[in-house]
């Protein structure tokens, strides 16, 4: 090389090396010119917060011993704030090192922040949550580890009351309870924040806002000096009272609305408006309340229950027919309601229906009465009344100037009056009614309401449910399952809406179909005022006609009641013997089909026509039998199944599905594949040309089975016209030509459903001296009888 080239050589290269040195010197004099940045510091506490959260939520990707090491390292006690050292080891540690992987490299170039701290600078409180916002999401956690705007409304030390909460935890606006875990929400009330939460708990608290919040419809308690106590969501809560509020006494016992803001609250808006009277009707939209109308609910309506101990009320518990409860008005609205009492309910309000009980609703009525009777209409600010003379007859129909308003009223003068429905046939002939008669009109007809004394009622649903002639005990039995069975829907009615507690069809208790009789009037008298309970509440006091010589528990229909009502049980209805037959036994189809076909000597009902009977399909319809099974399947589609697999129906049950039945034309088979104790068949099986299917319900197996034709009964007599079979306690054989069913013969007991009491049973305890104490412990265990009224 020359020597020219040389010295050019080394001249460039003093030239590189210059700038160099000069570069290094100015990037080092930058480093140095940084200076801490100004701002809010990521606090030590709440950082170590959100990465035990991240660590836990990690499924082990993160190292728990290292990520426990830095931050005893770095977030001592004495650390206040996280420092830039601390913050990139754990980067390290959550993300790993560089180079480890293109995804967690793009994550730390966007989160180092190389150019803005030194090793001994505290991170900002920004760049830790928006770094920390990345490292949620990389792990995937965005819907676990979240930031979330909470409503706080206090924290444990405001709670007064009974119902406490933990005392690191708040109490939001919607009632739900927060643990936290940073001391920043300690303290907390009256305001709206921003957090970064996990499930319920409250992590680290980002934001106070300075936005007003409002709280509706509290109930205050007490308002004394500069304090207000006020019960919201079931938490008595006290705290101190804006300086504009009214005299205590006018917000005293107040439903209001509660505004706040900053921890304080800066205004309360007493609602003052109330009204009262009976409840008539309701439904999700409205509240009938006599002498008001009907009023429409606001969407945010909340009950209190004042009476006994101050708790929040269920719309379900306003009493139907009472005057239990005052209502609260804003901007002629129902905001809230007020039960400030629970009597005696000693009346009962019936639907009653067409003839052959068919309908609630009817075209037209007559009435008579046998006194003088009043009849009240119009609206309830301009109410009429007119006298209706005794034995002159009364139309009401569509285009009647009596229905030009409310609901009428038709009242006879004197109350052992009674008003008969001429436009109405029961098996007694025309019917007449005690107590009082109401007519709502409605959009599908006309809807007769006869409100009448809760025993005054059973003197009608007693004979009608049970003949007269039956012993004296039995009736008694008879007169308290009912009373008990009309108060349960007393509590809860079974026409809200229409202002009903029930009907006077099967669906309820059959009322005034046959006339009241001197025997069942006794037997209601003699046990006035009487429930059985169980546990303090009254009882479903199911009941049924006769027996096969075993009963049912409540599972027949629905597993899931089973554990509701244990007092129901499958019971051997017979006197002792030697060798008791266990309901258990009768799990077994050969067992069942011995017990069956002969007749159990110790049964109470052996006796009875019903006690055994025989039913012979000797042609089978198909296409009526694919009827029934698809008018069930849509009557409740879980208890018509379909079986999907290949091999055996028994063997698979878990291969049955809720499918829409397809039509057949052939039957290949009907076998009973499941028992109840007691013996009471619960799954059916069905295989045709077009599939296997499950019927399932001692209900849906009667009807399906119900080919139309005759029951024999034990005594020789013949029974027809009924839409299902007698009872569920039945053997099946088919009769068949090739492999076709073509026919099938039927071996049962009993009428009706099983469960509860069998009234023939009640009849031949009652003949063996049984009272009605003891007939009613047998059928519902554990229970007691108690006068209420």
């Amino acid at each position: 090389m020359k020597k020219n080239e040389r010295i050019l050589i080394k001249i460039i290269a003093v030239a590189v090396l210059t700038l160099l040195f000069v570069w290094l010197v100015y990037q080092d004099e930058k480093v140095y010119q940084i200076s801490q940045p100004e701002g809010d510091l990521a606090e030590a506490e709440d950082v170590k917060i959100l990465l035990m959260e991240l660590q836990k939520n990690s499924a082990g990707k993160i190292d728990a011993a290292a990520l426990a090491g830095l931050i005893e390292k770095y977030m001592g006690e004495a650390d206040r704030y996280l420092s830039y050292e601390g913050y990139m080891e754990l980067i390290d540690c959550i993300i790993g090192r560089e180079g480890q992987s293109e995804e967690s490299d793009r994550l730390r170039k966007s989160i180092t922040y190389k150019d803005k701290y030194k090793e001994d600078f505290f991170v900002l409180k920004k760049d830790w949550y928006d770094s920390y916002k990345k490292i949620i999401k990389y792990y995937g956690l965005e819907e676990t580890i979240k930031e979330e705007h909470i409503v706080i409304l206090c924290g444990s030390s405001d709670i007064v009351g009974e119902n406490q909460i933990g005392e690191d935890c708040l109490l939001d606006k919607e009632g739900k309870v927060h643990p936290f875990a940073s001391s920043k929400f300690s303290g907390q009330k009256f305001t709206g924040v921003r957090a970064y939460v996990s499930g319920d708990t409250l992590l680290t608290l980002l934001e106070v806002e300075a936005e007003k919040e409002k709280i509706d419809n509290i109930w205050i308690m007490e308002a004394e000096g500069e304090q207000i106590r006020f019960f919201y969501d079931e938490y008595e809560i006290a705290a101190r009272t804006p300086e504009t509020m009214e005299e205590p006494l006018k917000t005293r016992e107040q439903v209001a609305d509660l505004t706040y803001r900053n921890g304080e609250i800066i205004g309360i808006a007493v609602k003052d408006e109330r009204i009262g009277g009976k409840l008539l009707g309701m439904d999700e939209e409205q509240i009938e309340i006599e002498g008001h109308g009907k009023i429409p609910i606001k969407e945010n309506c909340v009950g209190f229950m004042l009476y006994e101990s101050l708790r929040g009320a269920e719309r379900s518990e306003l009493s139907i027919g009472y005057d239990f409860a005052d209502f609260v008005l804003e901007d002629g609205k129902i905001c809230a309601f007020l039960i400030t009492k629970k009597d005696k309910m000693e009346t009962i309000r019936v639907a009653i229906k067409s003839d052959g009980v068919e309908s609630l609703y009817h075209d037209r009525f007559v009435f008579c009465c046998q006194d003088d009777m009043t009849v009240f209409y119009g609206d309830y600010d301009d109410r009429k009344q007119e006298e209706i003379e005794a034995g002159q007859e009364l139309v009401i129909e569509p285009g009647s100037r009596y229905l030009e308003g409310g609901r009428i009223e038709l009242v006879p003068s004197v109350n052992t009056g009674r008003i008969q429905v001429l436009s109405i046939k029961r098996s007694q002939g025309t019917p007449a009614y005690r107590g009082k008669m109401e007519i709502l009109r409605t959009d599908a007809g006309l809807v007769l309401i006869n409100e009448v004394l809760l025993e005054e009622y059973l003197y009608s649903v007693v004979p009608s449910e049970m003949p007269a002639a039956y012993p004296a005990e039995s009736l008694k039995a008879q007169a308290i399952c009912a009373r008990t069975y009309g108060y349960r829907y007393l509590m809860s009615p079974g026409y809200e809406k229409l202002g009903a507690h029930v009907d006077d069809s099967v669906g309820y208790q059959v009322y005034n179909n046959i006339a009241e009789n001197v025997n069942s009037t006794k037997a209601v008298k003699e046990t006035t005022g009487m429930l059985l309970l169980y546990e303090d509440e009254p009882v479903s006091t199911y009941y049924y006609s006769t027996s096969c010589g075993f009963g049912a528990d409540a599972g027949v229909w629905n597993e899931d009641q089973k554990e509701g009502m244990p007092y129901l049980k499958s019971e051997h209805i017979a006197r002792k013997g030697e060798e008791p037959i266990l309901p258990g036994d009768l799990l077994q189809e050969d067992n069942f089909r011995t017990y069956i076909s002969q007749i159990d000597e110790s049964a109470y009902e052996k006796e009875e026509a019903w006690f055994r009977w025989t039913y012979q399909v000797e042609d089978l319809d198909e296409e009526l039998l694919f009827k029934r099974l698809e008018e069930r399947f849509h009557a409740g589609k879980t208890k018509i199944l379909t079986y999907t697999g290949e091999g055996s129906p028994e063997e698979d049950a878990d291969l049955f599905e809720s499918k829409e039945p397809k039509e057949f034309k052939k039957v290949y088979d009907i076998r009973c594949v499941k028992r109840k104790e007691g013996g009471v068949m619960e799954e059916l099986l069905i295989e045709t040309d077009k599939g296997v299917y499950k019927v399932i319900s001692e209900y849906n197996i009667r009807y399906i089975l119900n080919q139309k034709g005759a029951v024999i009964r034990q005594d020789g007599s013949l029974s027809e016209g009924f839409s299902l079979l007698p009872s569920a306690y039945l053997i099946i054989d088919v009769v068949k030509s090739g492999k076709d069913v073509v026919g099938y013969t039927i071996i049962g007991g009993g009428y009706g459903h099983g469960v509860g009491m069998s009234q023939n049973g009640a009849r031949a305890m009652g003949m063996a001296d049984m009272d009605c104490e003891s007939i009613l412990s047998f059928f519902y265990k554990d229970c007691r009888i108690e006068k209420i009224y």
